[in-house]
């Protein structure tokens, strides 16, 4: 098996209702490039990537001008062959941004292809044992009020959810503080509670943001800071607690 043809498109979704995190702003549609992948056998592999609004044109670029030429007449089972391939052909393109977003929507097509063709769930192509994963409710929520995300989060728990993801970053950290403890007191003490704050914060902030969540038993504290500060990462990590 070959694939001989791969085919991009660009869709720009507008969202029902404007979104907003910590660091992106106001999120007003999004943007998703779609791959396929054709073969010789005539069986196709779909994959997709997104971003929020902008870039799209040059993620469907870069798989079209560099990561295509590549992927024409390649095996699609050398996955693993494949995506070095890829990576070191972009490597001074960038190791991240773009150049992650292009691979993931081409890597997603290469196991929907071979999952469709070998007719295997990916759990099953990918070796595992196909085990339960419990699954969590979350959302863009920083744009809405309290209330209304305490009536989010009921509606969440009355689909039988049991555990709940908030996004924080607000420009006082009392405000974040204060949804995390009415979240906490909604759910009660059984139901998981993890927050998300989008890169906002500087080390000293996140610390700070870790020492009053610690009261609301929050699980995990998700991107408190820019992801490069690996040494910050560690600082919060150990003295948020």
């Amino acid at each position: 098996m070959i694939i001989t043809g791969l085919e991009t498109k660009h869709y720009r979704l507008p969202l029902t209702t404007t979104m907003t995190d910590a660091t992106h702003g106001d999120m007003t549609h999004f943007e998703v490039i779609m791959v396929r992948l054709e073969t010789d056998t005539g069986v196709e592999g779909l994959g997709y990537t997104y971003t929020i609004g902008w870039g799209g044109d040059a993620v469907r670029s870069l798989i079209d001008e560099a990561l295509k030429p590549l992927l024409l007449g390649a095996n699609p089972r050398q996955i693993e062959q494949l995506w070095e391939q890829m990576w070191w052909r972009l490597h001074y393109v960038g190791r991240g941004g773009l150049v992650s977003f292009a691979i993931s929507a081409v890597d997603i097509a290469l196991y929907d292809l071979l999952g469709r063709h070998d007719g295997v769930p990916l759990w099953q192509l990918l070796g595992g044992a196909g085990r339960e994963i419990k699954p969590y409710a979350g959302g863009i929520d920083l744009h809405l009020t309290l209330d209304e995300l305490l009536k989010q989060t009921e509606a969440n728990l009355a689909k039988e959810f049991h555990a709940i993801k908030i996004k924080v970053g607000q420009p006082h950290l009392r405000h974040d503080v204060a949804r995390v403890q009415a979240m906490r007191e909604l759910l009660g003490p059984d139901i998981v509670l993890m927050v998300d704050a989008n890169m906002r914060w500087n080390v000293e902030t996140a610390i700070r943001a870790a020492r009053h969540f610690r009261d609301h038993d929050v699980y995990w504290l998700e991107e408190p800071t820019i992801p490069d500060d690996f040494m910050g990462h560690a600082r919060i990590a150990k003295e948020g607690g």
